[in-house]
């Protein structure tokens, strides 16, 4: 497993933009059109590596990809969730039934992705994400 992304909940999305593209050396790309604003920064291998989201005026299109997220924008943390890439969908919800943890899984037709979420001890959402040509 392979961690993919991580999902940061700003309160100015382009300064947040703009120091990590600063600081880091990451490039805007494109997005999947979710419905809320947000950014997309690659890394220099073209991978989409931090997403970024504002932590203000969540709506519920922005709720649906906020890994299902409940209660109120004032205790949303700064990381979201972390995001993995795998091939092994059988044996991640083989795991996951075997250990009683509860998943949420959701297909993003755009980008050819099938997403597992789960939810940790404080809170902690995963995401694991398997190219929809996987699990079929």
């Amino acid at each position: 497993m392979q961690l993919n992304h991580a999902l940061i909940m700003a309160s100015d999305i382009n300064e947040m933009s703009l120091f990590l593209t600063h600081a880091l050396g990451l490039t805007e790309g494109s997005r999947p059109p979710f419905g809320f604003l947000g950014v997309w920064l690659y890394d220099q291998k073209n991978v989409p590596c931090i997403h970024i989201a504002s932590r203000h005026d969540i709506t519920s299109s922005q709720s649906f990809y906020l890994s299902q997220m409940q209660g109120t924008q004032a205790g949303l943390p700064t990381i979201d969730h972390l995001a993995f890439v795998s091939d092994d969908y059988i044996g991640l919800k083989q795991r996951l039934m075997k250990f009683g943890v509860p998943f949420i899984e959701r297909e993003i037709p755009e980008v050819n992705e099938h997403q597992v979420f789960i939810t940790g001890p404080d809170n902690l959402k995963i995401e694991i994400l398997f190219s929809r040509n996987v699990i079929n």
